[in-house]
Protein backbone atom coordinates (compact mmCIF):
# COMPACT_ATOMS: atom_id res chain seq x y z
CA UNK A 1 0.00 0.00 0.00
CA UNK A 2 3.09 2.71 0.95
CA UNK A 3 4.72 1.54 -2.53
CA UNK A 4 1.22 2.23 -4.47
CA UNK A 5 0.74 5.48 -2.74
CA UNK A 6 4.44 6.43 -3.37
CA UNK A 7 4.35 5.43 -7.03
CA UNK A 8 1.05 7.41 -6.95
CA UNK A 9 2.52 10.55 -5.92
CA UNK A 10 4.95 10.20 -8.48
CA UNK A 11 3.48 9.57 -11.18
CA UNK A 12 1.21 12.77 -10.29
CA UNK A 13 4.32 15.04 -9.82
CA UNK A 14 5.99 13.73 -13.29
CA UNK A 15 2.23 14.10 -14.95
CA UNK A 16 2.59 17.78 -14.18
CA UNK A 17 6.10 18.35 -14.95
CA UNK A 18 5.69 17.10 -18.30
CA UNK A 19 2.27 19.06 -18.63
CA UNK A 20 4.62 22.29 -17.95
CA UNK A 21 7.41 20.99 -20.14
CA UNK A 22 4.77 20.97 -23.50
CA UNK A 23 3.71 24.60 -22.33
CA UNK A 24 0.07 26.33 -22.06
CA UNK A 25 -0.52 26.10 -25.75
CA UNK A 26 -1.22 22.25 -24.66
CA UNK A 27 -3.83 23.41 -22.52
CA UNK A 28 -5.17 26.43 -23.44
CA UNK A 29 -5.64 25.77 -27.11
CA UNK A 30 -6.07 21.96 -27.36
CA UNK A 31 -5.02 21.29 -30.94
CA UNK A 32 -5.64 17.68 -32.21
CA UNK A 33 -1.69 16.18 -31.20
CA UNK A 34 -2.06 18.46 -28.23
CA UNK A 35 -5.24 16.26 -27.46
CA UNK A 36 -3.62 12.94 -28.16
CA UNK A 37 -0.77 14.03 -26.49
CA UNK A 38 -2.66 14.54 -23.49
CA UNK A 39 -5.00 11.66 -23.64
CA UNK A 40 -1.88 9.27 -24.10
CA UNK A 41 -0.09 10.89 -21.11
CA UNK A 42 -2.62 10.17 -19.23
CA UNK A 43 -3.05 6.41 -19.67
CA UNK A 44 0.74 6.08 -19.53
CA UNK A 45 0.69 7.93 -16.49
CA UNK A 46 -1.65 5.82 -14.50
CA UNK A 47 0.12 2.57 -16.36
CA UNK A 48 2.42 2.47 -12.87
CA UNK A 49 -0.30 2.37 -10.23
CA UNK A 50 -1.59 -0.91 -12.02
CA UNK A 51 0.97 -3.14 -13.65
CA UNK A 52 4.21 -1.43 -15.58
CA UNK A 53 6.90 -0.62 -14.01
CA UNK A 54 8.07 2.95 -13.16
CA UNK A 55 11.65 2.87 -15.86
CA UNK A 56 10.29 1.74 -18.54
CA UNK A 57 6.97 4.53 -18.10
CA UNK A 58 9.75 7.39 -18.14
CA UNK A 59 11.11 6.14 -21.27
CA UNK A 60 7.92 5.94 -23.06
CA UNK A 61 6.78 9.72 -21.35
CA UNK A 62 10.35 10.96 -22.63
CA UNK A 63 8.98 9.74 -26.27
CA UNK A 64 6.07 11.56 -26.00
CA UNK A 65 7.49 14.56 -24.83
CA UNK A 66 9.91 14.58 -27.65
CA UNK A 67 7.20 13.72 -30.56
CA UNK A 68 5.46 16.75 -28.81
CA UNK A 69 7.49 19.06 -29.17
CA UNK A 70 8.88 18.10 -33.38
CA UNK A 71 4.74 18.62 -33.84
CA UNK A 72 4.66 21.97 -32.24
CA UNK A 73 7.62 22.82 -34.39
CA UNK A 74 6.10 21.44 -37.27
CA UNK A 75 2.93 23.20 -36.33
CA UNK A 76 5.55 26.78 -37.10
CA UNK A 77 5.80 25.64 -40.75
CA UNK A 78 2.59 26.97 -42.54
CA UNK A 79 2.82 24.10 -44.98
CA UNK A 80 2.56 21.58 -41.81
CA UNK A 81 0.61 23.54 -40.23
CA UNK A 82 -2.38 23.04 -42.36
CA UNK A 83 -2.00 19.50 -42.45
CA UNK A 84 -1.69 19.40 -38.82
CA UNK A 85 -4.58 21.68 -38.10
CA UNK A 86 -6.06 22.92 -40.49
CA UNK A 87 -7.90 25.78 -41.41
CA UNK A 88 -9.91 28.35 -39.93
CA UNK A 89 -14.18 27.53 -41.38
CA UNK A 90 -16.96 29.79 -42.16
CA UNK A 91 -19.64 28.97 -40.71
CA UNK A 92 -22.01 32.06 -41.01
CA UNK A 93 -21.28 34.86 -43.20
CA UNK A 94 -23.26 38.23 -43.91
CA UNK A 95 -25.82 36.82 -41.19
CA UNK A 96 -26.39 33.55 -43.62
CA UNK A 97 -25.85 30.09 -42.33
CA UNK A 98 -23.34 27.83 -44.81
CA UNK A 99 -24.38 24.66 -45.10
CA UNK A 100 -21.73 22.41 -46.83
CA UNK A 101 -19.33 24.22 -44.35
CA UNK A 102 -21.30 23.16 -41.23
CA UNK A 103 -21.50 19.66 -42.86
CA UNK A 104 -18.09 19.10 -43.36
CA UNK A 105 -17.09 19.57 -39.74
CA UNK A 106 -19.92 17.90 -38.49
CA UNK A 107 -21.49 20.78 -36.43
CA UNK A 108 -25.43 20.67 -36.06
CA UNK A 109 -27.16 23.75 -36.44
CA UNK A 110 -28.49 22.64 -32.78
CA UNK A 111 -24.68 23.09 -31.94
CA UNK A 112 -23.66 26.21 -33.65
CA UNK A 113 -26.61 27.92 -32.42
CA UNK A 114 -26.39 27.07 -28.70
CA UNK A 115 -23.17 28.33 -29.23
CA UNK A 116 -24.32 31.66 -30.37
CA UNK A 117 -26.85 32.16 -27.75
CA UNK A 118 -24.13 31.54 -25.38
CA UNK A 119 -22.08 33.62 -26.78
CA UNK A 120 -24.75 36.57 -26.78
CA UNK A 121 -25.76 36.82 -30.49
CA UNK A 122 -29.36 34.61 -30.74
CA UNK A 123 -30.08 36.46 -33.69
CA UNK A 124 -28.12 35.33 -37.12
CA UNK A 125 -28.59 38.68 -38.68
CA UNK A 126 -26.59 40.35 -36.03
CA UNK A 127 -23.59 38.42 -36.96
CA UNK A 128 -20.93 39.19 -39.99
CA UNK A 129 -18.66 36.23 -39.36
CA UNK A 130 -18.71 33.04 -37.80
CA UNK A 131 -15.77 31.00 -37.71
CA UNK A 132 -14.46 27.60 -36.73
CA UNK A 133 -11.00 27.84 -35.44
CA UNK A 134 -8.15 25.00 -35.95
CA UNK A 135 -8.50 24.60 -32.30
CA UNK A 136 -11.52 23.90 -32.19
CA UNK A 137 -13.15 27.32 -30.84
CA UNK A 138 -15.62 29.22 -32.58
CA UNK A 139 -14.88 32.92 -33.13
CA UNK A 140 -17.92 35.66 -33.62
CA UNK A 141 -17.72 38.76 -35.53
CA UNK A 142 -20.96 40.70 -34.86
CA UNK A 143 -21.83 43.44 -37.55
CA UNK A 144 -20.66 46.84 -36.57
CA UNK A 145 -23.91 48.03 -35.82
CA UNK A 146 -24.44 45.71 -33.22
CA UNK A 147 -21.28 45.52 -31.56
CA UNK A 148 -20.55 48.05 -28.49
CA UNK A 149 -19.92 51.32 -29.04
CA UNK A 150 -15.73 52.17 -27.84
CA UNK A 151 -14.21 55.20 -27.23
CA UNK A 152 -12.84 55.86 -31.07
CA UNK A 153 -16.15 55.42 -32.01
CA UNK A 154 -16.58 58.52 -30.37
CA UNK A 155 -14.09 60.25 -31.28
CA UNK A 156 -12.51 60.43 -28.18
CA UNK A 157 -8.96 60.06 -27.29
CA UNK A 158 -7.99 57.99 -24.47
CA UNK A 159 -4.57 57.61 -22.19
CA UNK A 160 -2.39 54.37 -22.38
CA UNK A 161 -2.72 53.23 -19.03
CA UNK A 162 -0.49 50.05 -18.86
CA UNK A 163 -0.96 46.52 -17.68
CA UNK A 164 -1.83 46.12 -14.17
CA UNK A 165 1.22 43.48 -12.50
CA UNK A 166 0.49 41.65 -9.26
CA UNK A 167 3.47 43.36 -7.51
CA UNK A 168 2.60 41.23 -3.89
CA UNK A 169 0.57 38.38 -4.23
CA UNK A 170 -0.07 36.27 -0.35
CA UNK A 171 1.87 38.77 1.32
CA UNK A 172 5.13 37.76 -1.01
CA UNK A 173 6.79 40.44 -2.89
CA UNK A 174 6.85 39.73 -6.57
CA UNK A 175 10.61 40.98 -7.41
CA UNK A 176 10.48 39.75 -11.14
CA UNK A 177 7.21 41.78 -11.88
CA UNK A 178 8.36 44.58 -10.12
CA UNK A 179 11.04 44.77 -12.55
CA UNK A 180 8.53 44.73 -15.63
CA UNK A 181 7.28 48.00 -14.78
CA UNK A 182 10.31 49.42 -14.16
CA UNK A 183 9.68 49.66 -9.82
CA UNK A 184 11.63 48.24 -7.08
CA UNK A 185 11.46 46.69 -3.56
CA UNK A 186 12.24 50.69 -2.29
CA UNK A 187 9.47 51.78 -4.45
CA UNK A 188 7.13 49.21 -3.00
CA UNK A 189 8.35 50.10 0.51
CA UNK A 190 8.22 53.67 0.19
CA UNK A 191 4.12 53.09 -0.91
CA UNK A 192 3.31 50.47 1.79
CA UNK A 193 4.53 53.36 4.23
CA UNK A 194 2.08 55.60 2.82
CA UNK A 195 -0.46 53.16 2.98
CA UNK A 196 0.43 52.71 6.84
CA UNK A 197 0.62 49.12 5.76
CA UNK A 198 3.62 47.80 8.24
CA UNK A 199 3.71 44.30 7.67
CA UNK A 200 3.46 43.35 4.07
CA UNK A 201 1.67 39.93 5.12
CA UNK A 202 -1.30 41.47 5.52
CA UNK A 203 -1.65 42.85 2.13
CA UNK A 204 -3.16 40.01 -0.01
CA UNK A 205 -2.82 41.56 -3.48
CA UNK A 206 -1.04 44.46 -4.76
CA UNK A 207 -0.78 45.64 -8.43
CA UNK A 208 0.72 48.72 -10.44
CA UNK A 209 1.75 49.66 -13.89
CA UNK A 210 4.67 51.45 -15.93
CA UNK A 211 2.60 54.20 -16.70
CA UNK A 212 1.85 55.31 -13.03
CA UNK A 213 2.91 55.81 -9.48
CA UNK A 214 0.26 54.28 -8.68
CA UNK A 215 -0.66 51.13 -6.69
CA UNK A 216 -4.14 49.46 -5.52
CA UNK A 217 -3.85 47.43 -2.51
CA UNK A 218 -6.28 44.48 -1.39
CA UNK A 219 -5.84 43.70 2.35
CA UNK A 220 -6.98 41.83 4.83
CA UNK A 221 -9.74 42.89 7.19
Amino acid sequence: MFSLALKTILMFVVGILIMRVMGKSAITQLTPYDLVAIIIIGTVVAEPLISTEIKPTLFVLGILVVLYMIFSKLSLNQVCNKILLGRPTILIKHGKIIEENIESESISLIQLTSILRVNGYPRLDEIEYAILEPTGEVSILPRSDVRGVNTSDLNIKTEYEGLPIGVIIDGRVQKKNLELIGKDEEWLKKKLDEEGLKDIKDVIYAYATDQKEDITFDVRR
